[in-house]
């Protein structure tokens, strides 16, 4: 049943890179989702809202780039992986890669965590798109270059990056075979404690 659960669970977390993990909002109005797959390489989905007053022409997805995520493609690659050891640990009864299929689903967990305190790259990313695009600050040397940074800051400040509840389910599925895994290596110290207190 514990095998179960624990491939359950990392085949969730493998589906849940499909779900919308970022919400790019202004003034509390959501612009453009990211999917945890759309995060690695800076992709998104333009909200209905937008898309509406975009008219028909415009696209469901942004063609720019929102920057670029390493952690959050390493992080899939551990839970690809773990998914392929943890059929082999059930389906084989493979001691070896049970361990594996707790081990990676921990990285990536670890990876992700990670990501969510240095932050997600779209907010970054639009503020150097917004910086870039300002034709102001071409005007290199002049009085308007700080008047553009302060009207992009501005701007900015009424932008969020929202994360949304996909992305926290992504770390209770990581967290349910990480927490086996601890609880084992907690196992293993207290049979060794009691066998040494034997002596």
């Amino acid at each position: 049943m514990i095998q179960k659960l624990k491939l359950g669970s990392t085949l969730a977390a493998l589906f849940l890179f499909l779900m919308p993990w970022v919400d790019i909002q202004c003034s509390q109005k959501s612009m453009v989702t990211q999917t945890g797959l759309q995060v690695i390489y800076g992709g998104g989905s333009v909200s209905d809202d937008i898309e509406a007053m975009g008219g028909n022409s415009k696209k469901s997805n942004s063609n720019d780039s929102m920057g670029f995520a390493p952690l959050v493609a390493l992080a899939l690659i551990c839970v690809v992986a773990a998914c392929v050891f943890g059929c082999l640990a059930f389906f084989k009864d493979d001691q070896r890669a049970d361990m594996i299929s707790m081990v990676l689903p921990a990285i990536a967990l670890t990876l992700l965590l990670i990501q969510l305190m240095i932050g997600f790259p779209a907010k970054k990313e639009i503020f150097k798109s917004m910086n870039k695009d300002n034709p102001q600050s071409e005007k290199s040397g002049s009085e308007f270059d700080g008047l553009g940074d302060s009207m992009a800051k501005a701007m900015m400040m009424n932008i969020s990056v929202e994360t949304k509840t996909a992305f926290y389910i992504e770390l209770f599925a990581l967290g349910f075979p990480t927490l086996i895994l601890i609880n084992g290596f907690i196992d293993k110290q207290k049979k060794a404690n009691r066998v040494g207190g034997r002596f």
